[in-house]
């Protein structure tokens, strides 16, 4: 299958991309700066510009992981190009499925689009409400979705995606669990959706087990021989890293994921995150 992989050089970008190479797959990869893995240099959100980029050439599938993020975001204006990747971004690449031939379209989304509060312990499935907050970050990841969906293709709502290393501090005084998901069991999704996902349908992609941010980082921190995180506060962490601190010390959700193990026939390698640290999976400098 020939297919265009939007955010090639990210850090999942770069594991789909082996991996859609190691299942036999043809890989075009665009990003904002050609490279050998982005052979495609142009803005997302430049639409004519991509649009010219891509005259003539055919594709079967596009796949959507590009964002603008270098590291985690502490407040919502760190997201803010990533909000337009997912609004305009989206549509421009929706374009260049539809002048290419492709049929098929995958995209990333996230679990966050459930909502920043105490879900409590049930495992949320994809028939919860998504995207419904009124602010940029809910309105993008709704925006992305309903765009893909309705034209036919998947949405993968990820958990946090993690490899090694650890944060340089974590939030004290919240039990509060989330989803995680290791950058190749992430990958490997994106891969499996591309010929086994329904159309129109959102996928919840995570490990087995949920866990608080404290007990990952910790973890992430002694797998990585580096020093323990710092614990701070949450009121000192709204006031430093107000979006952190919505996610790490005020949200606690369990996702569902057996949708995506029947449609899919996806099953993360790594079931938990205890196993994704013991691997020693390097994602940090991709080659």
């Amino acid at each position: 299958m020939r297919v265009l992989l939007a955010g090639a050089t990210g850090v999942i970008g770069t594991e789909v991309r082996r991996q859609l190479i190691d299942a036999g797959h043809e890989v075009t990869g665009i990003a904002r700066t050609a490279t050998p893995r982005a052979t495609l240099g142009v803005d997302l959100l430049d639409r004519d510009a991509v649009l010219h980029a891509v005259d003539g050439l055919e594709f079967d599938a596009v796949i959507h992981q590009a964002t603008a993020l270098r590291r985690a975001p502490l407040a919502a204006r760190h997201l803010t190009t990533t909000n337009r990747l997912r609004t305009e971004g989206t549509s421009t690449l929706l374009a260049v499925a539809r002048e290419t031939g492709a049929a098929k379209f995958v995209t990333a989304s996230a679990f966050f689009g459930y909502g920043f509060s105490d879900h409590g312990p049930q495992p949320i499935d994809e028939t919860e409400a998504f995207g419904q907050h009124d602010d940029p970050v809910q309105l993008a990841l709704l925006s992305n979705e309903q765009q893909v969906r309705a034209a036919g293709g998947s949405a993968l709502r990820y958990g946090f995606v993690y490899g090694t290393g650890s944060s340089p501090v974590v939030a004290a005084g919240w039990n509060g669990v989330l989803p995680y998901v290791h950058v190749v069991d992430a990958a490997s999704a994106a891969v499996a959706a591309l010929t086994r996902a329904k159309a129109g349908q959102a996928y919840n992609i995570a490990n087995d087990q949920s866990a608080t941010w404290r007990e990952l980082q910790e973890a992430s921190a002694i797998a990585a021989g580096e020093p323990m995180p710092r614990a701070v506060a949450p009121w000192l962490l709204r006031t430093s890293a107000p979006f952190a601190a919505e996610l790490i010390a005020e949200t606690s959700m369990t996702l569902s994921m057996a949708k995506a193990k029947r449609e899919l026939r996806w099953t993360p390698q790594f079931a938990t995150y205890a196993e994704g640290l013991a691997s020693q999976v390097d994602v940090s400098s991709p080659a």
